[in-house]
This record gives structure tokens, sequence and C-alpha cells, in this order.
């Protein structure tokens, strides 16, 4: 018989299950959506967590305002006088203002960073 005839040796195949393979992608251009995906899910992540942080922040200065709300109707029942009324009643407005204007820059440093990750935050 001459040697072209002769069967080679075939090895195995070896398979593996569906869920252990995986695709292999030696082309870039060939899958040109799979880059696409992945930076718009990380994106999509880096929002999410910064909304949280957003939504975090928002929370915690309402239950902070409301306390305070709280305790500056407490003392305005406690004043005798309308000018102590008037003046607790100032105190409350300057504090709620000094409040406010400190919560909108946090709340404006958080923006900041869910949109510019790569930024350091500002000093302060």
């Amino acid at each position: 018989m001459p040697d072209e005839m002769k069967t080679a040796e075939v090895k195995p195949v070896e398979r593996r299950p569906a869920r252990e393979r995986k695709p292999e992608i030696s082309n870039p251009v060939a899958n040109p959506y799979g880059a696409l995906l992945e930076g718009n899910q990380q994106a999509f992540t880096r929002w999410l967590q910064g909304m949280f942080g957003v939504f975090q922040e928002i929370s915690r200065f309402t239950q902070a305002r409301m306390q305070e709300d709280m305790a500056a109707w407490s003392a305005l029942t406690s004043c005798r006088t309308p000018e102590e009324a008037m003046e607790c009643q100032r105190r409350f407005a300057a504090k709620a203002a000094e409040q406010f204007s400190e919560e909108m820059n946090r709340l404006s440093q958080l923006m900041m960073k869910m949109a510019v990750p790569t930024l350091p935050p500002p000093r302060q």
C-alpha cells in the first residue's frame, strides 16, 4: 500500500460545553461595536453612581432642613413679644440661606465630578 493511502492518525478534537467556550475576536474591525458598547456601559455606570450620590446628598440635606424647620417653629412658639419673634425669624432665615448656599455648592461639585470624572476635586 502506498504511503498516500495510509490512514493518518486523527487526534480527537476537544469539545467543551458552549458556556465554557469564549468567542474569539482576532480582528477589532470585525466587531466595531464591542468597544463602543463597553465604553457606554462604563459611562452609564459612572452616571448612575453619580446620580446616586446626588440623590443621597439631597436626601441628607432635606432631612437636616426639616429638623432645622421644626427647631425654628419650636423657638418661635417660645417667643413672648413680636420683636423676639421677628429676631428669631431673622436668625432662622439667615441660617437657612447660608445652608442652602452651601448645599448648592456641594451639589454643583457632585455634578461636576460626575460630568468630568478624571479631574481631581477642587481644593478647599
